[in-house]
C-alpha cells in the first residue's frame, strides 16, 4: 500500500511553503514554522527513494560537508534529491554535519544497508586519523599533496597546510573531520589523541560499534530471515552506548569529544535500527514507546553538550550560539547550521527576534575589540569551526531520531503491517514526502 507520495520536486505548496519560511524542515519532516498558525505541526514526511541510498552508499567517497553542500565526486547531495540549490539551502542542507549522515535524511527501505555503510565509514576514519596523528600533519600533508580537493579512503584531508589551515576551511568534513581543528596547534595533543584512538580500538566501544554493524549487514544480507536475534542486538548495543554516553561529561578536550561522538553515533544508529526492525514487523506500540524513552534521553545530552561548549571559557558577549552569525564565521558556517545549533543551546532556543539581535551584537562588537586578533585568533576560529560542527551533528540527529516518532504514529494510525507498505517502491530516484 502506497499513500499520498510524490516526489517533493512536484509539489509546489510545499515548495512555497519552504521558500517563504512558513514551513521547515525538522530531522525527516517537513512541518510548520514558529510563528504559524498551524505552528509545529507536521505537513509531510520525508522518504529517500532506495536509488538515493544505494547511489550513497556505492560512490567511493565519504561526503564533504562544506559552505557549497554534501559532495561526493562532484555530485551535489541536492542533485541526487533532484532538488534546486535554493530549496536546499532553506532544507537547511547546504551544509549539514558529516557526523549526522549515520542516519538517512528521509526514511529509507535501504536504510539499514545505509547505516551499516556509515558505520563502516566510522571504523575507517579512525584507522586514518590515528595514523595521521601519529605521523605528523607535516609529514603526512607531503604525501597528499597529489590530492588537491579529494578524499583519502573514507576521510577528508584538510589540505592547504595541515600544519596551520590558515586559508578556507571549505573541505574540512568526514565524521571524525573536526578533531584536526582541535589538535592541529599542538604536537603533543596530537600524540594524544593518536594514543586514545588506540585505546578504543582495545576497548568496548568499538567493539559494539562493529557488532551492530555485523548484524546491519547480516539484515542486508538476509531481508526475510526473523528479526527476533537483530532486535536482541541493537538493543543491548543501544543501552550500552547510551550509557556511555550520557556518563560522559561535557568538555572541549579531543579525547572526550571523540569517545562520546563514537557513543552518540552508535546510539543513535541502534536507536533507529530498532525503532525500524520493529515498526517493519508492525510493532508500532513498541517502537513508539523505545523511542519516546530513547529520544527525549539523547535531545538531553544533545543539549547538555550545547550548554558547554557554548557557554564554557567565553565572556558573556560570546556565551551564545550567535557567536557562530557573526563577520569572521561568515565564510565557514552558514546561518542554517546556526538555526540547528541554537536548538540544543538552551540560552538561545527561545529567544525572540530583538533578542537575536541584540546577541548578535553585542558578539561582533567583542569580536571587534582591540584584544580581538589576539585573543580570538586563528587557533580560536579554527576550535569554533570544530564545535560548530560538533553540535551541528548533535541537534541533526536528534531532530532525525525525534521525527521518527512521528514515522511510527503515522504507520499506527494507517494501520499497516509492516512500515514497508507505505514506503515508494520501483519509483523515480529522488526526495519524496508521505502525507502526515
Amino acid at each position: 500500500m502506497i499513500i499520498n507520495t510524490e516526489l517533493l520536486v512536484n509539489n509546489q505548496e510545499i515548495i512555497q511553503g519552504l521558500l517563504t519560511g512558513e514551513m521547515t524542515r525538522y530531522g525527516s519532516v517537513i512541518r510548520w514554522s514558529a510563528g504559524t498558525e498551524k505552528a509545529g505541526k507536521i505537513v509531510k514526511h520525508l522518504v529517500e527513494t532506495p536509488g538515493v541510498t544505494n547511489q550513497l552508499i556505492n560512490l567511493p567517497l565519504t561526503p564533504i560537508s562544506s559552505g557549497s553542500g554534501i559532495i561526493r565526486n562532484g555530485i551535489n547531495y541536492h542533485q541526487l534529491l533532484g532538488i534546486q540549490q535554493s530549496l536546499s539551502q532553506v532544507m537547511g542542507l547546504t551544509q549539514i554535519a558529516a557526523g549526522s549522515s549515520i542516519l538517512n535524511l528521509g526514511v529509507s527501505i535501504a536504510g539499514f544497508a545505509y547505516m551499516g555503510f556509515q558505520l563502516h565509514q566510522i571504523q575507517k576514519s579512525l584507522g586514518h586519523l590515528q595514523q595521521t596523528m601519529e605521523t605528523g600533519f607535516a609529514r603526512v600533508e607531503a604525501g597528499f599533496k597529489n590530492l588537491d580537493n579529494k578524499i583519502t579512503e573514507g576521510f577528508t584531508v584538510v589540505l592547504q597546510g595541515l600544519n596551520h589551515l590558515d586559508n578556507r576551511l571549505n573541505t574540512v568534513s568526514g565524521q571524525l573531520a573536526y578533531l584536526y581543528l582541535l589538535v592541529q596547534d599542538s604536537r603533543q595533543k596530537q600524540e594524544s589523541l593518536a594514543k586514545a584512538i588506540s585505546n578504543i580500538h582495545k576497548a568496548m566501544l568499538i567493539k559494539e560499534i562493529a557488532t551492530l554493524n555485523a548484524e546491519l549487514n547480516y539484515i542486508k544480507l538476509f531481508p526475510n530471515e526473523s528479526r527476533r536475534q537483530a532486535l536482541k542486538t541493537t538493543s543491548a548495543v543501544r543501552l550500552f552506548l547510551a550509557s556511555q554516553a550520557m556518563q560522559s561529561t561535557p568538555e572541549l578536550d579531543a579525547e572526550l569529544m571523540l569517545n562520546t561522538d563514537i557513543a552518540i553515533q552508535g546510539w543513535a544508529v541502534a536507536t533507529a535500527t530498532e525503532g525500524n526492525l520493529l515498526l517493519e514487523i508492525g510493532q508500532h506500540q513498541e517502537a513508539k514507546q523505545l523511542l519516546a524513552e530513547e529520544v527525549p534521553k539523547f535531545q538531553q545530552v544533545a543539549q547538555t553538550w550545547g550548554n558547554e561548549l557554548i557557554n564554557s571559557n567565553h565572556k558573556s558577549e560570546l556565551a551564545t550560539a550567535y557567536r557562530f552569525a557573526t563577520e569572521p564565521f561568515q565564510q565557514y558556517i552558514t546561518p542554517e547550521r546556526v538555526a540547528r545549533i541554537k536548538q540544543i543551546s538552551p540560552g538561545d532556543a527561545n529567544l525572540k527576534t530583538d533578542q537575536i539581535r541584540r546577541q548578535k551584537n553585542e558578539a561582533e562588537v567583542e569580536l571587534k575589540m582591540s584584544y580581538a586578533r589576539e585573543r580570538y585568533n586563528q587557533i580560536w576560529l579554527n576550535q569554533q569551526i570544530a564545535i560548530a560542527e560538533y553540535l551541528d551533528t548533535l541537534s541533526e540527529l536528534s531532530a532525525r531520531l525525534d521525527s521518527l516518532q512521528e514515522f511510527a504514529a503515522l504507520c499506527e494510525s494507517q494501520g499497516v503491517k509492516s512500515s514497508r507498505e507505505i514506503l515508494p517502491k520501483n519509483v523515480e530516484s529522488g526526495l519524496y514526502i508521505l502525507s502526515a
